[in-house]
């Protein structure tokens, strides 16, 4: 590919991932709703190669406090050196895993790396806003579209029922 050639291949392409990620993750939160798109560029740096890309991809949540329907673009940036296989002596294989991309019988693949890269930096918690509110935890209301009426006070459940005997002593 950049055998002397050329010193820079751009790509451009799409994973299928069909509503959920095709690896067993506690991503389980959303639905993918586009596929996800791996774009960038391998440089041949003068000995060795280096892949510069970006993963994105549209998916569908809910607000972690309010459970506000949401949809959101998740974009991440990566860099990996591509290397053969066959050219890794006294690396341990995670080691190698984390740094490198192996080219193997000519051909490179950075869709592992594109979905580790999702997978180790894609957002736990969303939010509609900043300010979010949540639900009452009560009645359940969404308190971003107004107070509920319930009651602000905790009265301690230890201390209940002499709040009942406070209450009927006014009678």
């Amino acid at each position: 590919m950049l055998a002397g050639e050329v010193d820079r291949v751009e790509f451009d392409y799409t994973v299928a991932l069909d509503g959920e990620l095709p690896y067993d993750t506690d991503i389980d939160f959303v639905e993918f709703t586009e596929p996800m798109r791996v774009s960038g560029e391998i440089v041949n740096m003068g000995g060795y190669m280096r892949l510069r890309a970006r993963v994105s991809v549209e998916y569908d949540t809910e607000c972690s406090r309010c459970l506000a329907p949401l949809h959101r673009v998740f974009t991440q940036e990566f860099e990996r050196t591509a290397v053969a296989a066959s050219s890794l002596v006294n690396t341990s294989d995670e080691d190698a895993d984390e740094e490198y991309l192996f080219i193997e019988e000519g051909m490179l693949d950075a869709t592992p790396a594109a979905v580790e890269e999702l997978l180790t930096n894609f957002p736990t918690k969303e939010l509609c806003r900043e300010d979010c509110r949540g639900l009452c935890p009560k009645c359940g209301k969404n308190l971003n579209e107004g107070e509920c009426g319930c009651p602000k006070k905790e009265i301690d459940p230890r201390l209940a029922k002499l709040a009942e005997l406070l209450d009927s002593s006014d009678v």
